[in-house]
């Protein structure tokens, strides 16, 4: 290489760094967009809406909240990948979504290539529920009747290949038992069959049960958590209950378009992280019985890597189908 052009390259080089603080401090310069890939009034929204409100303070400009739900987060998620790489379009991103529909279909994105992770923001676990009058009084009573009468139980879902089915089919499938599953068009449908004692368990989030467990009409039989969840902190984990290595989570995330420069991300990822930590903020997500899940980019990248990795295995083994 001439000594021309290799003066040139240095030059550029060093222009491009010099750069990246000026961008990092000239961020935010004008309003930005939140998208929730969820219905308004859910506390996904509610919570994006409270973290948006934190953010535009920090950040000095206004986040308007922009729902853009259906087919399975893929529409928000969508949307948030064609946005422009510059920072000012973050969103929601539910990496256990995207590791279910990534292995069911033909997504609209590359969630490697299209999505810039930025930090975690909430997790949550999901728990299984029996009718207060079941004889089941412990997931080890689950398993251990499931073992002499396999088949015979039935568990309830959110439908065919949602996170709650697939934290069902896992448990089959580290416990070594059968149970049959009962797809329903939404978790309440789930809770009332269990009621009505037409069906043996449901599995939802902890949040959904509350009143009635208060009200001794259900009973808790696990959560699907490695640890226990604080709004549950008598119920065991699945993985205590005698099924090491089961764990499954919610999580929700916080992402930008692929493509973000290193320094937004960075400014985004500190001014997320804040945000978490602060008391009322803290306080909000736990009443919902979640937990804030602040994260470097790199961990969220990982999250995401290994979500798509559990549930693509889980999936072939059951053998779901996109069609089914």
């Amino acid at each position: 290489m001439s000594p021309f052009f290799r003066n040139a390259i240095a030059a550029l080089l060093a222009g491009l760094c010099a750069s990246m603080p000026v961008l990092a401090q000239s961020f935010p310069s004008r309003p930005m967009r939140f998208i929730v890939p969820f219905p308004p009034g859910g506390n996904a929204d509610v919570g994006a809406r409270v973290i948006a409100d934190k953010m535009s303070q920090g950040l000095g400009q206004p986040m308007l909240v922009e729902n853009r739900a259906g087919a399975s987060s893929t529409i928000g998620i969508g949307a948030l990948a064609k946005a422009a790489p510059d920072g000012h379009v973050i969103g929601i991103v539910p990496p256990g979504s995207v590791g279910i529909t990534s292995n069911l279909m033909k997504l609209p994105y590359d969630p490697y290539k299209d999505l810039t992770p930025l930090s975690g923001m909430t997790r949550s676990s999901f728990v299984f529920v029996v009718s207060a009058s079941s004889p089941l009084k412990s997931m080890k009573d689950l398993i251990a009747f499931a073992r002499t009468n396999p088949g015979a139980l039935t568990f309830g879902s959110t439908g065919v290949g949602s996170s709650h089915h697939l934290a069902g089919e896992m448990l089959k499938k580290l416990a070594s038992i059968d149970l049959l599953h009962v797809p329903f068009k939404g978790s309440a449908l789930g809770t009332i069959a269990v009621l009505g004692g037409q069906l043996d368990i449901v599995i939802g989030a902890p949040a959904g049960f509350t009143q009635l467990l208060r009200a001794g009409k259900v009973r808790a039989l696990a959560v699907t958590q490695t640890t226990r969840t604080p709004s549950m902190p008598d119920v065991p984990t699945v993985a205590e209950s005698g099924v090491p290595g089961y764990a499954v989570d919610a999580k929700l995330a916080l992402y930008a378009p692929g493509g973000t420069p290193n320094p937004i991300v960075s400014r985004l990822n500190a001014e997320i992280v804040r945000v978490l930590k602060l008391p009322e903020v803290r306080q909000h997500i736990t009443s919902n019985g979640e937990e804030p899940d602040p994260t470097t980019a790199e961990e969220q990248a990982r999250v995401l890597r290994s979500e798509i990795k559990l549930y693509g295995e889980l999936i072939k083994a059951v053998g779901i189908r996109a069609d089914q």
